[in-house]
């Protein structure tokens, strides 16, 4: 009985250590600006948006803001899955798919992936039904949110890369089994 009661306890003691010591990178669009943040570090883009796109592909919800920061445009796009979906590949194979061209990991972090090819990816992930990405992004602006996950604060420099939008199609989800459904 005694020994059944420390067991609990040390596993709720690990599990609380690593919930306070997880520090996920997040991103949200507040008013008209786009905040990137942790406890550690806050980056604060100002932005306009410039267009909002919606779609759904099989069971995915796809939104998609155009946003536009002193001349510069990128991609928020937030893809979602049913509490009871989830995404079955791992994240470069669907980063790659949705974009039609190879990219490299170039680093991982609590709650960020940042993924570079012709331009960078910067994946956000909160489970595993929900995505959110910015793109096309220049490699100083990817390597200053990569800062910030570490908890340093670096100036992000945004430039103008060529304006790439992600395709999500249905033989993802059909033919590649980018999602399976927990029961």
């Amino acid at each position: 009985m005694k020994i059944g009661l420390v067991f609990v306890l040390i596993v709720l003691g690990v599990v609380l250590f690593l919930t306070l010591r997880s520090d996920p990178l997040k991103v949200e669009l507040r008013h008209q600006s786009l905040l990137i943040y942790n406890k550690k570090c806050q980056i604060q883009i100002p932005v306009k948006v410039v267009e909002k796109k919606s779609d759904m592909v099989d069971m995915l919800q796809i939104q998609k803001i155009l946003l536009e920061s002193h001349g510069v445009r990128f991609f928020l796009e937030k893809d979602d899955l049913p509490a009871k979906y989830a995404f079955d590949k791992p994240y470069i194979d669907i980063v790659e798919k949705i974009f039609d061209r190879k990219f490299q990991e170039i680093f991982s972090g609590d709650g960020v992936i940042v993924y570079r090819g012709d331009f960078d990816v910067v994946l956000f992930y909160k489970t595993r039904h929900e995505l959110v990405m910015l793109y096309p992004l220049n490699p100083q602006a990817s390597e200053a949110i990569m800062a910030c996950a570490k908890g340093e604060k670096r100036e992000i420099k945004l430039r103008q890369m060529p304006l790439v939008e992600s395709v999500w199609k249905p033989e993802f989800f059909i033919l590649d089994g980018f999602i399976n459904k927990d029961i």
